[in-house]
């Protein structure tokens, strides 16, 4: 429902105060003879001509929302409404639907947009680590069954980022077939 402007509710009761007739001036400033009555009503009550707030409840989820989910979003920006949902569920125990996620990420104002992947193999800390504790396994120890495959490559395309940031993520630069490796190899 459209609220009319404080200046048109003025002008109307100066009308109507001056001794022109509800009706004449409903249908001079194009407004309902119920609206007149309300306004005089309300200037009668409050002294104002104010709009009263438009009703409805608070929404409790929504408000959580805000206050918690900052540090989630941070946590896990790539994941999908669904995912951060069940997260939260699992975080504060207040089940909410997707719909709800949706509305409280967006008063974050933090949106879904691309992602700009930059290669994992600038971590070199990390993959010197890794081959350290690689070399220490006992190969006799492995047993690989059957043959596996993967693909290094796969990541999550989108996630979420403040507005007007850009939503960052790595990704293995291989190029080429899948990793494959049989149990031969390892005998």
């Amino acid at each position: 429902m459209k609220v009319y402007s404080q200046d048109l509710r003025e002008r109307v009761l100066k009308a109507v105060d001056q001794g022109l007739r509800r009706e004449e001036a409903a249908k001079l400033f194009g407004v309902s003879e119920s609206s007149i009555k309300r306004y005089l009503r309300l200037r009668y009550e409050t002294g104002s001509l104010a709009p009263k707030p438009i009703p409805g409840r608070t929404p409790k989820k929504v408000g959580a929302l805000e206050n918690g989910l900052l540090p989630q979003l941070e946590a896990h920006p790539d994941a999908t409404l669904e995912e951060h949902c069940k997260l939260w569920e699992t975080g504060t125990g207040m089940k909410v639907s997707i719909s709800t996620m949706s509305e409280g990420i967006r008063r974050l104002k933090w949106t879904r947009k691309k992602k700009t992947l930059e290669a994992k193999e600038r971590k070199e800390e990390e993959r010197q680590r890794w081959m350290e504790e690689a070399k220490r396994l006992d190969v006799n120890k492995l047993r690989v069954i059957d043959e596996t495959g993967s693909n290094l490559t796969l990541t999550r395309k989108y996630g979420r980022a403040p507005k007007g940031q850009r939503s960052k993520g790595s990704i293995t630069r291989k190029r080429g077939k899948n990793v494959t490796s049989d149990a031969q190899n390892f005998r």
